[in-house]
């Protein structure tokens, strides 16, 4: 992505947290779906510091992350309780819960991959006995 574009992201997702907040103040209560705002500027800030400082970029799609994961589980999760109660959903949040389940599900696989080749690597090394 350009960096005229994320600079661009990163101003409209700040907006878009700013309204998130104001709003919540009202009636004092967020909702799962007002954290991807803030997603999409901690996304639009990785890209920007992706050059110059790696190691703050990983901090922050870590955190992206570990955002995306809890928000888009507690949307998930309480569409999928109304949907087998029978009682009204979201789609969009049930929906969510899925990509949420299948965005663990890829990650988990690459760790394990990743932990898989590690060990494999470990074991070529080693002088028999």
């Amino acid at each position: 992505m350009s960096r005229r574009i994320s600079q661009g992201v990163l101003v409209v997702g700040s907006i878009g947290a700013l309204i998130n907040i104001v709003d919540a103040i009202g009636p004092g209560r967020l909702e799962p779906h007002d954290a991807f705002a803030a997603l999409v500027v901690l996304g639009a800030g990785g890209e920007l510091l992706k050059e110059r400082r790696p190691r703050a970029a990983k901090a922050l799609y870590a955190v992206a992350s570990v955002l995306l994961v809890v928000a888009g589980s507690v949307a998930g999760a309480s569409a999928w309780a109304s949907f087998f109660r029978g009682a009204a959903y979201d789609w969009l949040d049930l929906g969510l819960g899925v990509l949420v389940m299948l965005y663990v599900a890829v990650g988990a696989g690459q760790l394990l991959a990743h932990l898989s080749r590690r060990a494999s690597k470990s074991l070529d090394f080693r002088s028999p006995p």
